[in-house]
Order: C-alpha cells, then sequence, then structure tokens
C-alpha cells in the first residue's frame, strides 16, 4: 500500500501537487528527479500541457507549469503554430509566447473584454498598438478591428513582430520599427535579457537587472498618423510600454482629442507618481471619460475570473490595466 503524502509541504509547492493528486512518496521522487531533466520537461510542457489550455483560469495551474517548464530555462528556438488566419513563430524562452504555446493565449479574458467593449461602442475601425511586443495582441486586434497600427521599437522583438504579421494575419497589421513619445528624439532604451522581453522600456525606472542600454528612436504619435491621414479616426489604444504610458499619451493628445477613442493603458509606479488618480489623469486625456479597470478575482476559491469594473472619480490609480470609455 502507497504512503501518501501530507498536505502541509510549505517551501515545497510540487510536492503538495502531487499530495492532491494522490501520488504515492516514491512516484514523487522519480518524477522530481525526471522533471530535473531539461530536454523532457520541455517535452513535458509543449506536448501535454496545452491540452489542459483550459484550466490556466485555475488557482494554482500556471504555478504548477512553471514548476515543470519555466521560460526561463528554455533554449530559443521557432516552434510554428496555427492560428485562425495563419501560422505564427513562437519562442518557448521568452515569457509571452511561451503563455500563447501552453494556454492558447496571453491576456486572453482582457483582449476579448476590450474587443467587445470596442464592438458594442461601433469603434472597431483602426487600433493602435504601442509596445505591440511580437504581435498576439495585434493579432487578436487584427480579427476584431479594420486596421492595426503596431508600434514596437525593440529591434530584437520587432524582428519577431514582423514574421508574426506576415504569415498570421490578413495584411490589415502596420508595424512600425519606432517608439511613441511627446517628442521626436533619440533616447536610451533598456533592453531585457532574459526570458520577459515586454520588460523592455525607456523609463530607467523600470530597468531591469542586466539589461542592455541601447539608442532608439522616438516619435510624437500625432506626427506619425498625420502622415498617414488618419489623426481623427483612431477608435482604440493600447498601451503597454512600461512605466512610459504618460509620454506616449502626450504625444497623442491631438488625435485624442478629435477621435475621443477607448483606450487601454498600464498603470505603473511612475504613471502613479505623474497622476495619482483620476483627476491627474485628464490631463492627458483631453475628452470627458469614465475609468475601468481589468480586476481578477477568484471565484469559490478555485478559478480566476477577469471582469471590468468602474472607478470612482476619488479612487487611487494602483497597479493595473485600465480601459478609458468616452462619455457620450
Amino acid at each position: 500500500m502507497p504512503v501518501w503524502l501530507d498536505t502541509d509541504h510549505k517551501g515545497d509547492p510540487l510536492g503538495h501537487i502531487f499530495s492532491l493528486m494522490h501520488v504515492s512518496v516514491d512516484c514523487k521522487y522519480r518524477l522530481r528527479n525526471t522533471f530535473r531533466c531539461r530536454s523532457l520537461a520541455m517535452h513535458v510542457a509543449l506536448s501535454i500541457l496545452p491540452k489542459f489550455a483550459p484550466l490556466r483560469q485555475l488557482r494554482g495551474w500556471m504555478r504548477f507549469c512553471l514548476i515543470l517548464n519555466s521560460p526561463d530555462r528554455n533554449p530559443h528556438q521557432n516552434i510554428r503554430v496555427r492560428r485562425s488566419r495563419g501560422t505564427v513563430d513562437l519562442d518557448p524562452g521568452s515569457y509571452v509566447e511561451w503563455n500563447v504555446l501552453l494556454f492558447r493565449d496571453y491576456e486572453g479574458e482582457e483582449k476579448r473584454l476590450f474587443c467587445q467593449l470596442a464592438e458594442s461602442r461601433g469603434r472597431a475601425g483602426l487600433v493602435l498598438d504601442v509596445g505591440a511586443n511580437v504581435g498576439m495582441h495585434s493579432l487578436t486586434f487584427g480579427e476584431h478591428f479594420d486596421r492595426v497600427f503596431a508600434f514596437e521599437p525593440n529591434p530584437v522583438v520587432y524582428e519577431r513582430l514582423v514574421r508574426n504579421v506576415e504569415t498570421g494575419s490578413d495584411g490589415n497589421i502596420t508595424t512600425f520599427n519606432i517608439g511613441l513619445s511627446d517628442r521626436d528624439d533619440i533616447l536610451l532604451f533598456y533592453q531585457p535579457t532574459h526570458a520577459n522581453q515586454g520588460t523592455g522600456t525607456f523609463d530607467p525606472s523600470f530597468k531591469v537587472d542586466g539589461a542592455r542600454e541601447v539608442c532608439l528612436p522616438v516619435r510624437i504619435g500625432d506626427e506619425i498618423l498625420r502622415e498617414q491621414g488618419l489623426a481623427a479616426r483612431v477608435d482604440a489604444v493600447k498601451i503597454d510600454v512600461q512605466g512610459f504610458e504618460p509620454q506616449v499619451l502626450s504625444g497623442l493628445r491631438q488625435s485624442l482629442q478629435a477621435s475621443r477613442p477607448l483606450i487601454w493603458f498600464e498603470v505603473s509606479d511612475s504613471t502613479i507618481a505623474r497622476f495619482s488618480d483620476y483627476g491627474g489623469l485628464s490631463s492627458v486625456i483631453p475628452f470627458p471619460f469614465t475609468l475601468f479597470r481589468f480586476h481578477t478575482r477568484l471565484v469559490a476559491g478555485l478559478v480566476y475570473r477577469t471582469d471590468l469594473v468602474p472607478c470612482g472619480i476619488n479612487e487611487p490609480l494602483v497597479n493595473a490595466d485600465y480601459v478609458v470609455v468616452p462619455t457620450d
């Protein structure tokens, strides 16, 4: 008769998982030794775990997957995956792409809510994806919006963005290898060297350990849209630029005023230091609006669910993703 594990495994999450699965002690140690084998862990993660992608919202599932296989430990390689409108090449050594490989999407619930909101308000024409990374948001936007402008300054990431757009979209996504700011300039960019390439930034307070320092161009967003003849035709904007959101919004001020788009943006410590609350945010959003926040909660202690919840006028900003909805 096997010896069952108890459920008190502080500091031993893998043991806790196996105890919940009623795995014997001997089996636990055999499996633990197996998981130390990097190549087999890769095989398990990429061949088996995607079959359980719906469990992504289950409490503890992400941690379990990271124990089996972390993108920081994976070799960089291209794995071609079929999507509804073509194929994309995904790197299991990149955090965002690892998520897509294992769970079929990245920030899927947030994208679904944002696209539904845009479509329900008849704002599904042009969307700006500022900080596009390898294009996972842009590709989804391309299925719901008529046109997508994807901006990514990091040349390492931009190369993958272009390839994914070429093979995974219907040709309605235009890419720009440039950053957006409140002035045309050449700025120091902190290029990450670890798995999460999405942490690259122009904001020195967001610099991650080991980041390379490279000089990259930035431009005023309004000027680019004027050159494209689209300054007054922006329906939605998504901004994820690691603390540089205030500069991006300032550089888009004229287009925002003319178009009054939906705006999905990330609030970080840098943003809070500059705006702190709803009223401060009004200084860079030149139209009346209602503010919503993506809120992820645990349902019945088991499953995570993400909703868009309204924010009060006097409610302080926190580190989270927000959506600005223009007031009719």
